[in-house]
């Protein structure tokens, strides 16, 4: 085959190649403008509106977050005599209105913050509140177990007990609470336990305490 039978075949094929996409652009174009869709000069936002089974997850509709609220909770420092002594510090919680979370973040112990400013906790992992009730100024605090508390230093546990108790009787606003009785199940339901004490007479088994039987565990009290 000579070189100019070749030429005119590769001409003829390019020419056929324009031939077809020309003709698919004028198919296409008449499709659309059969269906109705106009042809914008320019490139342009659509819209529409999905019904709620289409929408994405993030613009579904939510519920609002609990409120939170600043509370107080006594935890404990060493002060500069060498005593453990009560102190006051702030939590922001999501409270449902119940005397529990309160005392909850009393068993929870400090932050790490906390920690390097100088707070500590005799509690450890092992008691959670289960239920509490106020009557009369006489807060019944229900505890599933002691496992928390310490068992083997007895100031230890006095400091323990002085923080949920002073917790309650002092810093809970909006209950007037004066008295704290802790309850444990028993083998007849409910029975309320000997709170240690580090002031004044020891309560009666099971009688009710307040923060006055842990007077001395309180800042800027003089020593004995």
């Amino acid at each position: 085959m000579s070189a100019g039978i070749r030429t005119r075949n590769r001409t003829g094929i390019r020419t056929r190649h324009r031939i077809r996409r020309i003709s698919s652009l004028i198919v296409a174009t008449v499709a659309l403008t059969a269906c109705s869709i106009p042809m914008d000069d320019a490139s342009r936002d659509l819209s529409v509106d999905l019904p709620d089974a289409l929408l994405p997850a993030a613009s579904t509709t939510t519920e609002a977050p609990a409120p939170t609220e600043t509370v107080q909770i006594y935890l404990a420092r060493v002060d500069d005599g060498d005593r453990q002594v009560l102190e006051p510090v702030e939590r922001s919680i999501q409270g449902d209105g119940s005397i529990n979370v309160i005392l909850a973040e009393v068993f929870a112990g400090p932050s790490a913050d906390e920690q390097e400013a100088g707070l500590i906790s005799p509690f450890a992992e092992g008691s959670e509140v289960i239920g509490t009730v106020l009557d009369g100024g006489l807060l019944e605090v229900h505890l599933d177990t002691l496992d928390g508390f310490p068992h083997d230093d007895s100031a230890g546990n006095r400091l323990a007990f002085a923080m949920l108790v002073c917790t309650a009787d002092r810093l809970v606003v909006g209950a007037e609470i004066d008295r704290v009785v802790v309850l444990l199940d028993g083998e007849t339901g409910l029975e309320a336990i000997n709170v240690p004490v580090s002031d004044g007479e020891p309560p009666e088994e099971g009688a009710p305490v307040s923060c006055a039987n842990y007077v001395s565990l309180l800042p800027d009290q003089p020593e004995d």
